[in-house]
């Protein structure tokens, strides 16, 4: 079961409390220091025998971090060096977020970004200003770089995983903003591709205001993030939006995922015998797998769920950080009338297993597995398979726990729309380690995965691509209806 959810949770120097300019350099030190100790102290990366090569890639992690310390001066050179630390990992659940101190990144655009369709690198949005390219214009290369390459270094060295087609799309509309990054090059001159022609265009840089740069960058996704709820279609069909599987009690969407499951429950049977079902998991990061086994149990039977074989296990890295961790979302779950009985059980267990183990010196605990009935009087027992179809429609965003709802919906014969989703490594349920400046965060995996079909980094590729945009939730249902 994944729980990662559990656990998330201008340039000028800025003054200490004492009125003392910060050494950006000093700062950035410590911060990789503690990022260093956390990932070694509590990855199971560091301690995984399957994994050997792992001890060197912190090693060269925090080598090429260090060696940049000399040139920081500012808080977008800590910022970016600590973004590329983050990035080396390659994997999603190693995350560098920015906490409510820090100061805001100054950020440029030359009035228009591109955005990735496809391989292409296309304009998506633009301000109305002169001198810009068009809507749907191509990016070619600016300042004799290749628009692949430009992307890759501008945007794919501190994000990581660029190999990723949703890790393009969600980062791709950053190619074309100045950042403050001191490790990539101004632009001066772009050349795009109109109406069959190259043509260039001199960027003319302008400030972009942090509200205005997060609307412009999601129209470069295409992607968002629709509220929680269903509704039944004219023909019996269902549509169920889950757009985040997060379980944490405290936030409104434990609420509103709560309430949908208790609705579709007198549903059950309407949903098994229902033409379609339509699992919409738009904008969904992840959060509790329990969320889309339960779901699938109302969609397709308890018993036909329960019959499916899973021959996967987990090891948890038995850290005192990371068991204090879990005992305190723990404690929360024990607090929330309406948390699933299930899923404190399990924590229970598993906080109680790492405690154990560590006291006996053990690295990694394994969590056992859950009795499962024999295959050939599950199966018996599971009843018809479904006659109606099941759409699952995911986007770039889809990853951690959402994943996990796809392997699973998709064994029970689910067909995935939309676009390819993202991907995560077999390194998950993360924690935050708060960095000593403050300004910072860094997600650090607790367990490792072990026997999952999909291999790591593997995202899901949809069966039917949806070429228009993705937010457009009547454009989708009415292609939906033609399939």
């Amino acid at each position: 079961m994944v729980i990662a959810w559990l656990l998330l949770g201008a340039v000028l120097a800025a003054p200490t409390a004492q009125g003392a300019p910060i050494d950006w350099s000093d700062t950035l030190l410590k911060d990789l220091d503690a990022a260093d100790a956390a990932m070694r102290g509590s990855h199971p990366g560091a301690v995984d025998l399957r994994n050997p090569g792992f001890g060197a890639q912190l090693d060269d992690a925090l080598a090429l971090a260090r060696s940049r310390a000399e040139r920081v001066a500012s808080y977008p050179g800590y910022w970016w060096t600590m973004k590329g630390y983050a990035a080396s990992f390659n994997d999603g659940h190693v995350s560098l977020n920015a906490l409510a101190d820090a100061p805001d990144l100054p950020t440029q655009w030359p009035g228009f970004l591109t955005g990735f369709d496809g391989d292409a690198q296309v304009v998506m949005t633009v301000d109305g200003g002169p001198g810009h390219p068009p809507l749907g214009a191509q990016l070619l290369s600016c300042d004799g770089s290749d628009a692949q390459t430009l992307a890759a270094r501008r945007v794919g060295d501190f994000n990581g995983r660029w190999n990723l087609q949703a890790s393009r799309i969600q980062g791709g509309g950053e190619v074309l903003l100045e950042q403050g990054n001191p490790y990539v090059p101004a632009l001066r001159t772009c050349v795009f591709q109109v109406g069959g022609r190259e043509t260039s265009y001199a960027l003319r840089w302008q400030p972009l205001q942090a509200a205005q740069r997060k609307e412009r960058l999601a129209d470069t996704r295409r992607s968002f993030r629709p509220p929680n709820g269903w509704h039944a279609m004219p023909d019996g069909s269902y549509w169920i939006t889950t757009s985040s599987f997060n379980a944490d009690p405290a936030e409104q969407n434990f609420k509103e995922l709560t309430a949908l499951l208790e609705q579709l429950a007198p549903q059950a049977e309407g949903l098994q015998q229902a033409p379609t079902v339509v699992l919409d998991v738009r904008g969904n990061t992840g959060g509790a797998s329990q969320w889309s086994i339960e779901l699938a149990r109302l969609i397709w039977g308890r018993a036909a769920v329960d019959a499916l074989p899973d021959r996967s296990w987990v090891e948890w890295r038995t850290s005192e950080g990371n068991i204090a961790q879990l005992r305190g979302f723990l404690q929360k779950l024990e607090q929330a009338p309406d948390a699933s009985p299930e899923l404190r059980r399990m924590l229970e267990s598993v906080t109680a297993g790492m405690a154990q183990a560590r006291g006996r010196g053990e690295a990694l605990w394994r969590e056992p597995s859950e009795a499962s009935a024999d295959p050939a009087s599950a199966a018996s027992q599971a009843g018809p398979v479904r006659k109606g179809r099941v759409l699952v429609v995911a986007d770039a965003s889809c990853g951690s726990a959402c994943l996990d709802a796809l392997d699973l919906w998709k064994r029970l014969g689910a067909v995935q729309v939309g676009v390819e989703t993202s991907a995560d490594s077999l390194y998950m349920d993360v924690r935050p380690e708060r960095l000593p400046s403050g300004l910072a965060r860094i997600s650090v995996p607790m367990k490792v995965f072990r026997g999952r079909v999909r291999g790591s980094n593997e995202p899901h590729v949809p069966d039917h691509r949806y070429m228009g945009d993705m937010r457009d939730t009547r454009a989708l249902e009415a292609w939906l209806l033609m399939l």
